[in-house]
């Protein structure tokens, strides 16, 4: 069975826009971000969703609001689309704690801060997609609006990229390049066990709904 998955990023926020890290905690689209998510909405306007998820955090329910004006589809919120939870750090200035996230966010390792680990990622996102793909129709079209960093840990645990390397390859392309960026888009499918990873993250003007080149990017191990 075959089911694509659309995966939005959430617009702007309040703590997106004061660089103050935005895990389990929520914060308000900016209007920037509402106007991101009118962005992601033109670019999917013709995608027939059949089915639509989002997370449980404000940001991304409002966002999925947006983006599915023009589809008789609601998006169903799921808690475990939210955020990587980053424990003691969530809603502090990243300028205050920069240090000590670049170090953890290596391993995954905030659990003992009372946040997630690699191990409770990875059981999240492999959980969550296979029970949004389980729950489709054969040849569902499925929009799933969620967060930058469960993104890009998709990116790591469902397809093996290595997203280190692949955000300073993109940095070297395009010095202003966010790895992720508000309302950015990227588009996977499974077909019956296997995951394939069919447009990386990208801009919505630059979505083009087609099938990724991966080649010139690092995979893990």
């Amino acid at each position: 069975m075959a089911v694509t998955i659309y995966y939005v990023r959430h617009g702007q926020t309040m703590f997106n826009l004061h660089r103050r890290l935005q895990g389990m905690c929520d914060s308000p689209l900016t209007e920037k971000g509402i106007s991101d998510a009118r962005r992601a909405e033109r670019a999917l306007r013709e995608i027939p969703f059949d089915r639509a998820w989002c997370s449980s955090s404000e940001r991304c329910i409002d966002t999925a609001a947006i983006v599915l004006e023009r589809h008789n589809v609601k998006a169903m919120p799921l808690k475990q689309l939210k955020e990587v939870d980053f424990g003691e750090l969530d809603g502090n200035l990243i300028e205050d704690i920069q240090e000590e996230y670049d170090r953890r966010k290596i391993d995954d390792s905030f659990g003992d801060i009372g946040g997630d680990t690699a191990e409770s990622i990875y059981q999240r996102i492999t959980g969550v997609f296979d029970r949004i793909a389980d729950s489709s129709m054969e040849g569902d079209n499925v929009l799933v609006v969620s967060h930058g960093s469960f993104g890009m840990h998709t990116l790591k645990f469902l397809f093996g990229l290595d997203v280190w390397e692949f955000s300073r390859i993109r940095h070297a392309i395009d010095p202003n390049q966010y790895m992720f960026p508000n309302c950015g888009i990227m588009k996977f499918r499974r077909s019956g066990d296997a995951w394939e990873l069919l447009e990386l993250p990208c801009e919505p003007e630059s979505f083009t709904d087609r099938k990724e080149t991966l080649r010139d990017y690092p995979r893990m191990g």
